[in-house]
């Protein structure tokens, strides 16, 4: 009997102890210490905890947009909790904020409410633009400074395996702080395209997801150049014989410099020279008749471990090479500054690092990638700078201005490396070309 009353005692006592666990403690959040400020994405809920060796942190529960319920947590050790898990924007988002304790007991809630803003993912759709491009088309967007989620952009095409159409991927990317203009070339072109557009966030969920039909490709053609073409206006090329520099050999077809690495004379550079204070100069390139322009293309020498000669070049090829290009179009050989309008530019920093720039394969700094023999030389792709020019204003110029800015400064693997700066501002360009719009 008496161990049967033990028994009831303890089971009673124990009874009693998951009572006391399971009880609400009587501090409770006040309102006036909580507010939110929405955010893409969510809300940033600030508060501050009371003064009470009782609390140890804070809850707050609410439901995403996929329905999901989430808790977050807060201390004493911060200020604020981002509630994130929405797309779009919304209002009057419920929430349930309790205090915690030592013992991981709850206070009696409190509810509010906060708005979001729409995510990056789907606020993406409202700045993007799909245009007409040369064969294919271009994507161009802009974000805020906090961005978040991935971009991901199709074209209706012909599936090579099944051989049925299908929406092709071509690009997966980050959504890029402050925006990006893409560029697509199609491997199947067709005169009009089906471009297919599809955000998800960092969690892999599909955000949104937009069509565009009928979009323009346009097609473009090589337009030969020669010497006759290319208007020096304030004559700075270097035209030398021993040097082999001159306008000539900037519509010669040699792209990478095979005849320069075939050349006996180590001093013979078989290239475009200008200078001295050629930066802003203007060069003007004459179509003879009006065209509509489709880009234009700047190719440098690769490096080949040779000598360059003279003061001018002072062993930094690369301090030549443009990095700050602006073309301009006209249809008024000796019109004012008005009679031009700019049509395309290309910009890099000049002291951006060498493995960035479209002329690193050109650099002397760039010591593992040295071609010693021409048949490798043959095997490698040509290395330019490249301005494509708007597609969809199908404006007809006869004359194009070239103006280069600056050049790239010298650059070894480490980027605080700098040396061979171009002080008198020499220029070269190896080979220039012109495409214009395919009749």
């Amino acid at each position: 009997m008496v161990n049967h009353k033990l028994f009831l005692l303890i089971l009673l006592l124990g009874f009693l102890s998951c009572e006391d666990d399971n009880a609400s403690f009587e501090t409770m959040m006040q309102k006036e210490n909580i507010r939110f400020q929405a955010m893409p994405g969510g809300a940033m809920m600030y508060y501050k905890l009371p003064s009470d060796a009782n609390v140890f942190a804070i809850n707050a529960r609410y439901t995403d947009s996929r329905g999901v319920d989430v808790l977050k947590t807060g201390g004493y050790g911060g200020d604020s909790i981002f509630m994130n898990g929405f797309t779009s924007s919304r209002k009057n988002v419920p929430v349930s904020i309790t205090l915690v304790n030592h013992r991981n007991e709850e206070s009696l809630p409190i509810n509010m409410t906060f708005d979001t803003q729409d995510s990056a993912p789907y606020a993406f759709f409202e700045t993007v633009k799909v245009a007409s491009s040369w064969e294919g088309f271009q994507v161009t967007y802009n974000t805020p400074e906090e961005v978040s989620g991935m971009v991901h952009i199709f074209y209706l095409g012909t599936n090579p395996l099944t051989r049925k159409e299908d929406t092709l991927l071509l690009k997966s990317s980050p959504i890029v702080k402050g925006g990006d203009t893409l560029l697509f070339s199609l491997q199947q072109p067709r005169p009009k395209n089906t471009v297919v557009i599809r955000t998800e966030d960092y969690g892999g969920y599909r955000v949104r997801q937009e069509v565009w039909k009928d979009v323009n490709a346009y097609f473009s053609e090589k337009y030969i150049l020669t010497p006759e073409n290319f208007i020096d206006v304030n004559d700075l090329s270097i035209e030398d014989d021993y040097y082999k520099t001159g306008v000539e050999y900037l519509f010669d077809g040699d792209l990478k410099g095979i005849k320069r690495k075939n050349a006996w004379n180590d001093d013979e550079i078989y290239t475009f020279l200008a200078g001295p204070w050629a930066y802003g100069a203007p060069f003007i390139i004459d179509l003879k008749e009006k065209k509509i322009p489709a880009m234009l293309r700047v190719y440098g020498i690769l490096n080949m471990y040779l000598w360059w000669p003279s003061d001018i070049w002072n062993d930094a090829y690369i301090t030549k090479i443009p990095c700050d290009v602006v073309v301009y179009g006209g249809n008024e050989l000796d019109g004012d500054e008005s009679s031009w309008t700019k049509i395309g530019s290309y910009y890099q920093d000049p002291a951006t690092s060498g493995k960035d720039t479209w002329a690193w394969p050109c650099s002397d700094a760039n010591w593992s990638n040295i071609i010693y023999k021409t048949t490798d030389i043959e095997e490698m792709d040509p290395a330019y700078m490249e301005i494509s020019f708007p597609a969809e204003s199908q404006t007809e110029y006869r004359y194009l201005k070239l103006q280069i800015n600056n050049t790239y400064l010298y650059q070894s693997d480490d980027p605080e490396e700098l040396y061979g700066v171009n002080d008198l501002e020499y220029i070269t360009m190896h080979e220039l070309e012109v495409y214009i719009k395919k009749d």
